[in-house]
C-alpha cells in the first residue's frame, strides 16, 4: 500500500474540504450512498465479529477473564466519573465568561438523502451478541468445548478476512461519503453560528483531554504519546465520520493491537468500551446540560446535585448501545429527575448533542484507545497478564 492508512484519512479530509463544495448534489449523494451500504455490509457483520472477537480473547484469558473483566468495567466507570466532575470546575469558572446567542432561529439544513434506499436484515443486535459472547466465553474459560471454540475460531478467521480484503481497503471511501454529506449540509456552519462559544470549549476540553490522557498512559513519554496517537488516529477520524462507536470497532481494535501489541486483550475490550466507555459523552453531556441550565435559570448547580447528576449519569452510560444518539436518549430522565430540565430544555439539549455527536464519538473512541494502554499496564503490574 503506497500510504498508510492515517495519511489516507487525512487525504480525504483535506479533498473534502478543499473540493467537497464543487461537487454536484448529486455526485455527493452517490458517495454517500456507497458509505451506507458499506456501512450496512458492516452492520450486518458486527455482532458475529462482536461475538467471535470477545468469545476468543476471553478463552486466550481462561480462568484470569472475569478479573479482568471487572478490572475493565471498574476502571471504564472511573473513567466516566472522573472527566464528568472535571468539566465541573472547568465550567464554574469559564462559564460565566461566555456569552451565548441559544434564541438564534433554528435554520432548516439542507439534509442529503442517498440515491437508494438500502438496509440489510438483523440477524442479532450488537449488544446482545456482546452479551453472549461474555457468556459462553467465560463458560468455555471453565468448561472445555472444543467444537464450540473451533467453530468460533472458523468464524473470527472468515471475519478477519472479510475486514482485510474489503472493509479496511474501502475505510477512505466509506468516511468520504459522510464526510462529503455534513460538509453539503453545512452542519457544523449552523452550529457555530448559533452555539460557536459552548461548541469551542467542548471540542477544546476533548482535545485536551484526551492528549492528557495518552501524556498518561505512556508514562509522560513525548515520542512515546504521540506514536500512540498517530496509531489511534484513524479510529478518531472513522468514528467522527460515522458517528458510530460500534461501527468504529474493526478500526479501533486495529489501533488498540498497535498500541498494546496485545491483540485477545484488544478484542475483548475495544468491542465493551465501543458500549460503555463513552470519554466524549462524558464531557460534551455535561458541559451542555450546564449551558443549558445557566440560560434557562441563570444559576450554576450545588455540588451536591451535580454529584447526584454524576452518578446516575456514570450508570446510565452503561445502558448505551453505541450508536448514534444513544447517549442523549439514555440521559433524558436523569436530565429530569437530577437538574430539573424542562421539555424546551430537552428539546434544545438534544439538538445541541445530535449537532456535536461526530465529535463525542471520536472523543469516546480515542478515549478507548488510551484506556486500553493504561488496562494492559495496571493488568500487567497485578500479574494478571504477562
Amino acid at each position: 500500500m503506497l500510504f498508510s492508512l492515517p495519511l489516507q484519512l487525512v487525504a480525504v479530509i483535506g479533498g473534502v474540504l478543499l473540493c467537497g463544495s464543487l461537487l454536484s448534489t448529486t455526485t455527493v449523494a452517490f458517495f454517500y450512498t456507497i458509505s451506507i451500504v458499506l456501512k450496512e455490509i458492516l452492520a450486518c457483520v458486527l455482532p458475529f465479529m462482536v461475538f467471535a472477537f470477545v468469545f476468543n480473547g476471553i478463552v486466550s484469558l481462561k480462568k484470569r477473564a472475569p478479573l479482568v473483566l471487572l478490572i475493565m468495567i471498574l476502571a471504564i466507570f472511573i473513567s466516566n466519573i472522573f472527566v464528568a466532575f472535571l468539566v465541573y470546575g472547568i465550567m464554574n469558572a469559564v462559564l460565566p465568561l461566555l456569552s451565548y446567542s441559544m434564541q438564534a432561529t433554528h435554520t432548516s439544513l439542507q439534509l442529503l438523502e442517498p440515491l437508494i434506499a438500502f438496509s440489510l436484515p438483523r440477524v442479532i443486535r450488537s449488544e446482545y451478541a456482546l452479551l453472549c459472547s461474555i457468556v459462553v466465553g467465560l463458560l468455555c474459560s471453565f468448561v472445555s468445548l472444543p467444537a464450540v471454540e473451533r467453530g468460533v475460531l472458523q468464524l473470527k478467521s472468515i471475519i478477519e478476512w472479510f475486514l482485510n480484503h474489503f472493509f479496511i481497503p474501502f475505510l477512505p471511501l466509506y468516511v468520504a461519503g459522510f464526510l462529503l454529506k455534513m460538509r453539503h449540509e453545512g452542519t457544523f456552519v449552523h452550529l457555530m453560528q448559533q452555539y460557536g462559544s459552548a461548541v469551542i470549549v467542548i471540542v477544546v476540553v476533548q482535545i485536551a483531554y484526551l492528549a492528557w490522557l495518552y501524556f498518561l498512559a505512556n508514562r509522560f513519554s513525548p515520542a512515546d504519546t504521540v506514536r500512540a496517537i498517530i496509531n489511534a488516529l484513524p479510529s478518531y477520524i472513522t468514528a467522527f465520520s460515522t458517528m458510530s462507536s460500534t461501527a468504529t470497532v474493526p478500526v479501533s481494535i486495529e489501533c488498540a493491537v498497535k498500541n498494546t501489541n496485545n491483540r485477545p486483550l484488544a478484542q475483548v475490550a475495544m468491542p465493551i468500551m465501543a458500549n460503555v466507555h463513552l470519554l466524549g459523552d462524558s464531557i460534551s453531556t455535561p458541559i451542555l446540560a450546564l449551558v443549558t441550565m445557566y440560560f434557562f435559570f441563570g444559576t450554576f448547580p450545588p455540588c451536591m446535585q451535580y454529584l447526584y447528576f454524576v452518578l446516575y449519569f456514570g450508570v446510565s452510560m452503561f445502558a448505551v448501545s453505541g450508536v448514534p444518539g444513544g447517549g442523549i436518549l439514555v440521559i433524558i430522565p436523569v436530565l429530569i429527575s437530577a437538574l430539573g430540565f424542562t421539555p424546551d430544555m430537552i428539546s434544545i439539549m438534544t439538538t445541541l448533542y445530535l449537532l456535536l455527536d461526530c465529535f463525542g464519538t471520536a472523543t469516546n473512541v480515542m478515549g478507548d484507545g488510551a484506556l486500553i494502554i493504561m488496562l494492559q499496564r495496571i493488568l500487567q503490574k497485578s500479574r494478571i497478564l504477562i
